[in-house]
């Protein structure tokens, strides 16, 4: 369990073996981080476990990829979201429905639940991000030795670019995948996709190592509303990026 301010943060590795067991539920400064890789269904009996979770439309959208590969990546991370919705909740995996918002972020239709989540995936790895009453955004990237400086001079701020100009050789890789993934993960919080342009608002890291948010308008929030985590995860094949806003649904005024 790590800490920033006044949160706490667990990240599972197994949760997609243990179904909803040892359900409890969820503190009201507690975020859980679930992960999970294809390589866990490929036995026979879990695959077909975990389709049983999933819906007529997700299992319509699963059998529309070409590669196995990229099915159970979809499966795995599918699965994921329902087995930690339900670690947190007495509600049956299989029994969750979901929308999405006019940018694509998925929600929770029924049954009712003070529940938000995020879900991203790529090259390997499922991660999705759970938390009480507060819009959460998660993203997750395979980490590459490239560093596309076309990405970054579209994407990015000016700031960020400069920072990234400045950084040693050996640092401007992850600095890049960095900014990259909390970017993401802040405009999935936000509900908005891509959106709204990412050279729009800068990531910093404050003294005291935490990143925070800069922005000028039309995007303006107050940065003190937003807490954010930036970690590899330890296969060293992956960075991955969380974005909180600490205001609850009762809260907001913007």
């Amino acid at each position: 369990m790590e800490s920033n301010s006044d949160y706490k943060l667990e990240i599972i590795d197994d949760l997609i073996r243990q179904s909803a067991r040892d359900r409890r539920r969820l503190a009201p400064n507690e975020i859980v981080v679930a992960m999970a890789r294809p390589a866990e269904v490929v036995e026979f009996d879990r695959r077909s476990t975990l389709m049983a979770l999933l819906s007529d439309d997700e299992i319509g959208r699963l059998k529309r990829f070409r590669f196995e590969r990229d099915r159970d990546l979809f499966l795995v991370a599918h699965g994921l979201v329902r087995i930690t919705l339900s670690r947190h909740e007495n509600v049956e995996p299989q029994a969750w429905r979901f929308r999405t918002n006019s940018y694509g972020r998925p929600e929770i239709v029924e049954p009712r639940s003070r529940q938000r989540f995020s879900l991203s995936h790529g090259h390997g790895l499922a991660a999705c991000a759970v938390v009480l009453d507060r819009d959460i955004g998660l993203d997750v990237e395979c980490i590459s030795k490239d560093l596309h400086a076309e990405v970054a001079e579209r994407f990015f701020s000016e700031q960020e670019r400069s920072n990234l100009h400045h950084a040693s050789a050996n640092a401007r890789g992850r600095l890049f995948l960095e900014y990259w993934t909390l970017k993401e993960a802040y405009l999935k919080a936000r509900g908005l996709g891509l959106s709204f342009p990412l050279n729009q608002f800068s990531m910093h890291a404050g003294a005291d190592g935490r990143w925070r948010l800069a922005s000028g308008p039309p995007l303006y929030q107050d940065p003190e509303r937003w807490r954010f985590w930036s970690w590899c995860v330890a296969d060293d094949q992956h960075q991955v990026a969380l974005a909180l806003d600490q205001a609850d649904f009762t809260e907001r005024t913007a």
